[in-house]
């Protein structure tokens, strides 16, 4: 029996196959560590933007609020902006909000709506306040601002207030259609 020395042949195809083992080898890990290493940078970017120093969770509460929504979801209460409005006028734009609240609590319910900022940063003071709602009541009512020409509303604050315990939050509005 002889033994079968290998040829240039045999020795290039061996050195091919390991060559392109090797790369594979490490080709896989930098393939799946590029999108993990971009991924993360965005997931560290979202964080910095919610947590960071420019957080804006001080901000209104990032979730507009139209027409049919609820004014504080936050709240076991119940507070439906049921239309709103905007309308030129003479001296400028008034903005008509029209609510309506139905105290599920157990105690005396009050709704204020207080100042109107508008999306220059403007902040136009006005607004309306409840008579006392008790438990399993409903009431409505119709807030009006007279906003600047042109300034076009972003946030309202709001004020529950269930027994003693106030509970205050500024609310995005969604875009309100002009008439």
């Amino acid at each position: 029996m002889t033994e079968h020395a290998p040829t240039t042949d045999d020795t290039a195809d061996e050195t091919d196959v390991w060559s392109r083992r090797s790369f594979v080898r490490y080709l896989a890990p930098v393939s799946i560590a590029i999108p993990i290493a971009v991924e993360t940078q965005t997931f560290v970017g979202l964080l910095q933007n919610d947590f960071g120093p420019d957080s804006s969770w001080d901000q209104p509460t990032g979730v507009s609020v139209g027409i049919g929504g609820d004014l504080r979801p936050d709240l076991d209460t119940r507070e439906k902006l049921q239309n709103a409005a905007l309308v030129d006028i003479e001296d400028g734009r008034r903005l008509t909000l029209a609510v309506a609240v139905r105290n599920t609590a157990d105690a005396p319910y009050r709704l204020s709506l207080g100042a109107v900022t508008t999306d220059g940063g403007e902040t136009v003071e006005g607004g309306y306040t409840t008579d006392p709602v008790s438990p399993g009541e409903t009431t409505s009512f119709t807030a009006e601002y007279v906003l600047p020409a042109d300034a076009t509303p972003a946030s309202v604050e709001t004020t529950v207030t269930i027994g003693n315990q106030p509970s205050q939050k500024t609310v995005q509005l969604a875009p309100i259609p002009s008439q």
